[in-house]
């Protein structure tokens, strides 16, 4: 029994020893915040702190260029359209195919603005409760449709022609879009004309 209590006793010195109470520290309050480290900074330095916003950078920064690049880019070829200043247009409406075709339609005299007005005078005729009008106005706008096609036949034929003799390997199509300018009138076309009407013909 002896034994036991000595060794028992000499168990429990060691234990008594490691541990090691631990003091409450008194100046830690726990209603308290731990301090910044730095002063509080005022309203108004804090308002134009997150007033500026960083610069972009990386993908973001590119993506914000290439998006500025291209309204420039659509505004120079916007202000070029209403010039009709060639070399500043549109990669496509630069074509050489194109400006021909372009000059062969501004010399002369097209259908299609004086069909814009018959159909205005249709829809004014058959709002009128008088079927003689109505009538006139309906005759008018049948006449109207057939002397468009008939211009846009022609003068397909005729660009058409003057592209092949000029660009004979040329596969730039140009029968549609003359047609298409034809049928605006003058101060509506773009690229702006930079013939006038009554010139030679290209």
């Amino acid at each position: 029994m002896a034994l036991l209590k000595r060794r028992g006793s000499a168990d429990s010195e060691p234990l008594a020893e490691q541990v090691e109470p631990v003091e409450p520290d008194s100046s830690a309050d726990p209603r308290r915040t731990a301090a910044k480290g730095r002063p509080t900074p005022k309203r108004s330095d804090a308002r134009a702190a997150r007033g500026k916003t960083a610069a972009p950078t990386g993908k973001g920064a590119s993506r914000q260029d290439a998006k500025t690049a291209r309204r420039r880019q659509s505004q120079e070829y916007r202000a070029a359209m209403m010039s009709g200043d060639v070399s500043r247009l549109p990669p496509r409406e630069r074509a050489p195919e194109r400006v021909l075709a372009r000059d062969l339609v501004d010399t002369r005299i097209s259908v299609g603005p004086y069909f814009l007005l018959a159909a205005v005078v249709y829809f004014v005729g058959g709002l009128i409760p008088n079927g003689v009008v109505r009538l006139a106005a309906t005759l008018l706008m049948l006449v109207g449709i057939i002397a468009v096609v008939v211009d846009s036949i022609v003068l397909s034929w005729q660009v058409s022609r003057k592209v092949a003799e000029r660009y004979p390997d040329s596969r730039v199509r140009v029968r549609a879009y003359a047609a298409q300018r034809a049928l605006l009138p003058r101060r509506w076309r773009l690229p702006r004309p930079r013939v006038s009407r009554g010139d030679p013909r290209p």
